[in-house]
This record gives C-alpha cells, sequence and structure tokens, in this order.
C-alpha cells in the first residue's frame, strides 16, 4: 500500500489523540484563569490585608464608614465648603472629606464619653460633669478645622515664599521665546516645590483637553493667594488681547516683589508691639523685683527696728 496515500489517514486520528491528551489541561487553565478573575475581584489576599497598617486596615475603614453616613446626613453645602478646604490645604494625609467627618464624629463622640467615665469614676457633682462634656464635645468640633484651617494657612505661606522666584522664571523663560506651556514645564522641572506641583497638575488638566482659562482659574482657586490670583487674571486678559505676555508677566512679577518687600515691611512694623506683651508680663515684673527689692527689705527692717 502506498504510505502517501495512507498519511491523510493519520492526520484526523493524530488530531484526535492531540485534542483528547490536551483537554485536561484545557479545562484547569480555564479553571485556573477563572478563580484567579474571582480572587482579584474579592480585593486583596488575606497575607496582603495583614501586610498593612493596623491604621489602613481598621481605623481608616471605620472612619471611611462614618464619614459616608454623616455626608448623606449634611447639607450639600457645607460638604462643598469642606471638599474646597481640604483641597486648598492640599489633601493632608490624602484624607478625603468622608475621613474629616469621621475624626469630628469620633472625637466630639469619644471625648466626652471619656471624660464621663473619668468624671463618673471620680465622683464629680452632675452639674460640672455636663459643663466638661458640653466644652469637650466643642472642641471636638473645633478642633479638626482648626488643624484643616492651619494646614491652609502653611501651604499658602509656602506659597507666598516661593512666588517671587517662581514668577522671575517664568518670566525669563517666556522672554526668552518659550511658550506659556513650555516655560510652566520648566519651572515644574527647575523649582520642584507646592506650586510647581499645582503647575503641573495645570498642565495635565490642559493635555487632557480642560480649556487653559477654565484650568488657570481653577488652579486660583485651589491657591487662594491674592497675589497669585491676580496674576492668574492679568495672563488670561493678555491672552485674550493678544498682548505681550512677557511684558504683563513682568509687570506682574515686579508687582508680587513688591508687595512681598510691603508684608516684611509690615511685620516689621508690628515686631515692636508683639514684643510689648511678654515684656509687661514676664521682664518687667523682674526687672521690679532686683531693682525695688533690697529698698523693700531695708523699709521692712527699719520699720521692724523701730518698733
Amino acid at each position: 500500500m502506498n504510505p502517501i496515500l495512507v498519511l491523510p489517514l493519520f492526520i484526523p486520528f493524530g488530531f484526535f489523540l492531540y485534542t483528547l491528551l490536551n483537554r485536561g489541561s484545557g479545562v484547569q487553565g480555564n479553571v485556573k484563569t477563572r478563580l484567579d478573575s474571582i480572587r482579584n475581584d474579592m480585593g486583596p489576599s488575606t497575607d496582603e490585608v495583614y501586610n498593612r497598617s493596623f491604621s489602613d486596615r481598621v481605623i481608616k475603614p471605620a472612619l471611611d464608614g462614618i464619614g459616608k453616613t454623616l455626608m448623606r446626613m449634611a447639607p450639600a453645602e457645607m460638604v462643598s465648603n469642606l471638599e474646597k478646604k481640604i483641597i486648598m490645604a492640599g489633601r493632608p494625609y490624602g484624607w478625603s472629606a468622608k475621613n474629616w467627618f469621621g475624626i469630628q464624629a469620633v472625637v466630639t463622640v469619644v471625648l466626652p464619653l471619656v471624660l464621663v467615665f473619668l468624671m463618673w469614676q471620680a465622683k464629680a457633682d452632675a452639674g460640672k460633669t455636663i459643663l466638661m462634656v458640653v466644652a469637650v464635645g466643642m472642641m471636638g468640633v473645633l478642633i479638626p478645622n482648626l488643624v484643616l484651617n492651619g494646614k491652609i494657612r502653611e501651604r499658602q505661606k509656602k506659597i507666598l515664599k516661593s512666588l517671587p522666584d517662581v514668577m522671575d522664571l517664568l518670566t525669563v523663560s517666556v522672554e526668552a521665546g518659550l511658550g506659556f506651556d513650555a516655560a510652566l514645564s520648566k519651572v515644574v522641572d527647575k523649582m520642584p516645590g507646592t506650586l510647581s506641583e499645582e503647575f503641573q497638575v495645570l498642565l495635565q488638566e490642559i493635555k487632557i483637553g480642560k480649556a487653559r482659562k477654565d484650568a488657570m482659574y481653577q488652579m486660583a482657586e485651589r491657591i487662594g493667594v491674592p497675589d497669585f490670583r491676580s496674576f492668574i487674571s492679568a495672563v488670561i486678559q493678555a491672552d485674550q488681547l493678544g498682548s505681550s505676555l512677557g511684558r504683563v508677566m513682568r509687570i506682574q512679577s515686579e508687582q508680587i516683589r513688591n508687595n512681598r518687600k510691603q508684608r516684611i515691611q509690615e511685620k516689621a512694623m508690628k515686631a515692636p508691639i508683639k514684643m510689648l506683651i511678654p515684656m509687661v508680663v514676664f521682664i518687667f515684673p523682674v526687672i521690679f523685683i532686683v531693682l525695688l527689692g533690697p529698698t523693700a527689705i531695708n523699709l521692712l527692717h527699719m520699720f521692724v527696728g523701730q518698733k
């Protein structure tokens, strides 16, 4: 029999054997793929969870749950104002509005309960306990807001401190022939800091298609510094009117430096008045004791001797 005629008969038989032998491995591969997808949908594995810190595993999820509940109950304007403050503060600790709501709730509830327990153990008066609980509850409401406002002021001080130098580099880059976006990229590369991070966010928003005018106005709102807001308004106006951007930026840079000089002079003029209070409270009484103390002792001995 001719082998060439037999060969076509072995091809289907070989394909059948190959399919039969690889059927189990294909099923196992499909099962493994499905299990991996289910495991990914269920979230991190047990080992990954236990490798996290206690705050990431317990505290933050609890605060998130409490914060979500309070955000549903709180007015929309209150939530919007809190989110705006968090953005102006640069999202401290990576927390969002629900985290701050959760912290306020925990501090407002837990601290009064601890105080009630301590006062009950000390067998204090009920009236004093109520007053202390109310005071501590108000502190629990105010302290997170004070911390957030402090973060905003700290961030704005950093921006005001670096603003003149950043503006000088931006002005020089524009006058050298670079476009405004290229000048911003140069500032981001050469002068890292809080303001450079905001410029980087601005460039990313422009790249994804947001209008430059809207992105710049939103950046000014995130920063909340009057000098920077006036600079943004001048740049947008120059862009719309077709004026020389380099000249406008040079004027704005000089104005920002003049404003910085005036703020320094104002602080220097306030320094003597601020120094007067500690001098009256701490220094003058010590001087009076040193100068008049011996005289008072001598007079006391003289009057006692006459008696």
